[in-house]
């Protein structure tokens, strides 16, 4: 028995397509190509879904999908292609068979189905080195590049400015895409380092060395120890190793 040799479609093409106001089927034309017809229905439906696809490089790679082409191409009348939606919230990314509804001349055919890869590309902040807990980020340590993001889970980074300064909650392999539950402000005071108490009396500004107890941005309160007289106080965080008692 002689087996066919499969062939793998890619197709690279920008999603700018806009979705049909107010038709649940998502159909897209392209005069004898049927392979970008069906994948600009794909990409046309996708950005339909999700807005936030448009603009960005969509790939969308076809598996064993050479005999269906083929019998495709061969069909009478004008072919074009929507997307069977399975439910509402059906968003075809990842590795997924995609149902697709053949219409000939505007007449609903019978439904195809197509293994895939949908692809979507964008430029996220990445670890550029392994990170610890409370490590200190900088450009050595992250940078941006292109990564499929259509199943990377919420929360994903890309801009450079909001990781640089940032403290890493957690480990980050290198490599891995930085999430915004990953960093935190760096504290300018930290837990059990020595901190400057300052406290107020009569308008004189009197200082001491303490310890603090927990770690405190600008601006918050934390408990901090007097080293002197081992008292517990609370006090504002008003610099770096900076606490006042007001």
């Amino acid at each position: 028995m002689q087996v066919s040799r499969s062939i793998k479609y890619t197709i690279i093409i920008s999603a700018v397509l806009m979705a049909i106001a107010g038709n649940s089927c998502f159909a897209a034309y392209v005069s004898n190509d049927i392979s970008g017809r069906v994948t600009k229905a794909i990409i046309s439906y996708l950005v339909s879904k999700d807005p936030g696809y448009s603009g960005k490089k969509i790939e969308i790679t076809y598996k064993y999908a050479d005999r269906v082409f083929k019998e495709l191409k061969a069909r009478k009348g004008r072919v074009t292609f929507a997307i069977a939606e399975l439910y509402p919230d059906f968003k075809p990314v990842g590795n997924i068979i995609v149902p697709i509804q053949v219409i000939v001349d505007e007449v609903p055919k019978e439904k195809i189905f197509l293994r895939t890869k949908v692809s979507v590309f964008d430029r996220i902040v990445v670890a550029k080195k392994r990170l610890k807990r409370g490590d200190l980020i900088s450009s050595a340590e992250a940078g941006i590049e292109e990564r499929d993001v259509a199943v990377l889970n919420p929360g994903i980074i890309k801009d450079m400015d909001l990781v640089v300064g940032k403290e890493s909650k957690t480990f980050v392999p290198n490599g891995n895409p930085v999430y915004d539950w990953m960093i935190k402000d760096r504290p300018l005071v930290k837990k059990n380092e020595r901190v400057k108490i300052n406290a107020t009396s009569d308008n004189i500004v009197v200082g001491a060395v303490g310890q603090s107890l927990e770690d405190g941005n600008m601006g918050s309160e934390i408990k901090v120890k007097n080293l002197s007289s081992g008292k517990e106080l609370i006090g504002v965080v008003t610099g770096t190793g900076e606490v006042t008692i007001k």
